[in-house]
């Protein structure tokens, strides 16, 4: 793929997710402020995942029929609509609509896999889709930052900022992004393109067997992540200031991982490899973290698990994408979106159940458990069989 849509796609991501970074700590202290109980707040947060699952799969299997470029460009504005009713919101029902918009609006992140997808060889493509997790991941990190700086002007102020974003990466998509596919996917449907053939896509080998791996690993990833502020907090009493260091430090592991290694390592090794690679990283990191002896520690821990999250999951999802025929590249990986959402709900879940009812660090070994599932799992991912891609769809090295 040209380096000039590599950089719209990652800045098309990157502005996206700075966006729901900017408004997402704010949340809380804004619904409050309009009368929201707790439950309302926390209510308040999962619509926006309940909608974001719900959507993803139809923005994907829309771009394979519609094409991408006309999707990312209306997610992108519609991201817009959702941060400017959040500014404006005076009510809590207003509140309520922007969170819900704003993730039916997140399914972009699915077209702009599926359009690197459709520009990248098979070699390339893990590497591809790391530098999308890596603008993810950046935005992510950047926008609770601007958000705090804006708030200062009222705690609607980040929105607008995040909407006059949207737009304007939007606007930059509309006029320097071109299509992805040479012809439109409807005229070549792919098996995922009716709901009984997206069902029996995501449940025949070897899919079902990646998506298994993905929900063990990222159910345990979200798992460590809830619990970890709690833990180390009872065990070396640290605080916000230094969880933030703590988050900084695997987010900046994550970028630079997905940026600059993950590439390198896959044509190395492979994505089975670098699958099994992440996944053992992974586990190490989580089997270390109730026996590390001081808070020092942290600054080997922690880099290890951003290592095995930022190898592991674009590695599976280059996986995913190869094992999927080229008409059915975004309702696949909408799917896998749909599987990943699952994990994020239900591992802070189990993994706040068991801190309370059975030990602070239960999370963490029932993670190592579960992780080494998936690692004995991944053993059995074949090596990628690239589907044939259809006819007139544009295919670009890196």
């Amino acid at each position: 793929m040209r380096r000039s849509l590599s950089a719209i796609l990652f800045t098309a991501v990157l502005v996206d997710m700075v966006g729901f970074g900017i408004v997402l700590p704010l949340l809380p202290f804004y619904a409050e402020s309009m009368g929201a109980t707790p439950s309302q707040v926390t209510l308040l947060i999962a619509s926006f995942s309940a909608m974001q699952l719900a959507a993803a799969p139809v923005w994907g299997r829309v771009s394979d029929r519609r094409g991408r470029r006309p999707l990312l460009v209306l997610g992108l504005f519609a991201s817009a609509v959702s941060h400017l009713i959040f500014g404006l919101a005076d009510t809590l029902l207003l509140l309520f609509v922007s969170r819900m918009a704003a993730g039916a609006a997140g399914g972009t992140i699915t077209v702009a896999q599926a359009y690197v997808a459709d520009r990248t060889s098979a070699r390339d493509r893990a590497s591809a889709l790391g530098l999308i997790g890596a603008a993810a991941g950046l935005g992510i990190m950047l926008g609770p930052a601007i958000g705090g700086f804006f708030s200062r002007w009222g705690l609607g102020a980040p929105g607008f900022v995040a909407a006059g974003l949207c737009a304007l990466n939007g606007l930059a998509a509309l006029f320097l992004l071109p299509e992805s596919r040479a012809e439109r996917a409807g005229a070549h449907a792919g098996e995922a393109a009716t709901l009984r053939g997206w069902l029996a896509a995501m449940t025949r080998f070897p899919l079902s067997l990646f998506l298994v791996v993905y929900f063990l690993t990222i159910s345990s990833f979200t798992a460590m992540t809830a619990v970890l502020a709690l833990y180390l907090e009872r065990v070396f009493s640290i605080g916000a200031e230094e969880m933030g260091l703590v988050f900084a430090v695997a987010g900046g592991t994550t970028v630079v991982v997905r940026g600059l290694l993950l590439g390198p390592l896959v044509r190395w090794r492979g994505e089975p490899s670098t699958v099994r690679f992440g996944t053992a990283t992974l586990l190490l990191s989580m089997l270390a973290i109730p026996l590390i002896p001081g808070p020092l520690w942290l600054g080997v821990v922690v880099p290890m698990w951003a290592l095995g999250a930022g190898t592991l999951f674009p590695s599976l999802a280059s996986l995913v994408s190869q094992a999927t025929d080229a008409g059915s590249q975004g309702a696949i990986l909408g799917g896998t979106q749909v599987v990943g959402g699952l994990g994020r709900v239900l591992g802070p879940m189990w993994a706040g159940l068991l801190f309370q009812e059975l030990g602070i660090a239960t999370p963490f070994h029932a993670g190592v458990l579960l992780v080494a599932v998936a690692g004995m799992l991944a053993l059995r991912i074949p090596a990628p069989c690239p589907a044939a891609p259809a006819p007139g769809a544009a295919s670009e090295p890196v």
